[in-house]
């Protein structure tokens, strides 16, 4: 069974999609900034509709835990609550600053190869210079 939360939250100074998924034992989370405008129902109505599909998500496991029959009522309830929340689930959040601190090191690592690799090439150009100056006439 997979379950899916939509969560839409103003991080100053954007509006923020941000989606759950929990399928089987793996959680799943992505982000979409909506921009500074607060998003309208057919946006956000588009944005599941049309570009989830091309979400990406961050993946992560999950404890394992029985899923209990819930109460209609109660269901209710916290479904309501869940609408009322402020803030973003704490799962949430830290699977999306884990996603953000490996995309940053991935990020790093190319830079510091970019540098390295234009390093070496204006060294091997200099000296290609050298030579052709040293060849004589």
């Amino acid at each position: 069974m997979i379950k899916g939360v939509l969560t839409i939250v103003f991080d100053e100074p954007f509006y923020k999609a941000i989606f759950e998924r929990i399928d089987g034992n793996s959680y799943s989370v992505a982000q979409v900034n909506l921009g500074t405008s607060l998003p309208r129902m057919p946006e956000i109505i588009y944005l599941v509709n049309r570009k989830y599909s091309k979400l990406n998500f961050y993946r992560t496991t999950i404890e394992n835990r029985a899923d209990r029959h819930i109460n209609p009522k109660r269901a209710q309830r916290l479904a309501h609550t869940a609408t009322q929340q402020k803030q973003i689930g704490t799962k949430a959040q830290i699977a999306l600053k884990k996603q953000f601190e490996e995309s940053k090191i991935i990020k790093k690592m190319s830079v510091k190869e970019n540098k390295q690799l234009e390093k070496e090439r204006k060294f091997l150009k200099k000296q290609a210079k050298k030579r052709e100056k040293h060849r004589g006439h």
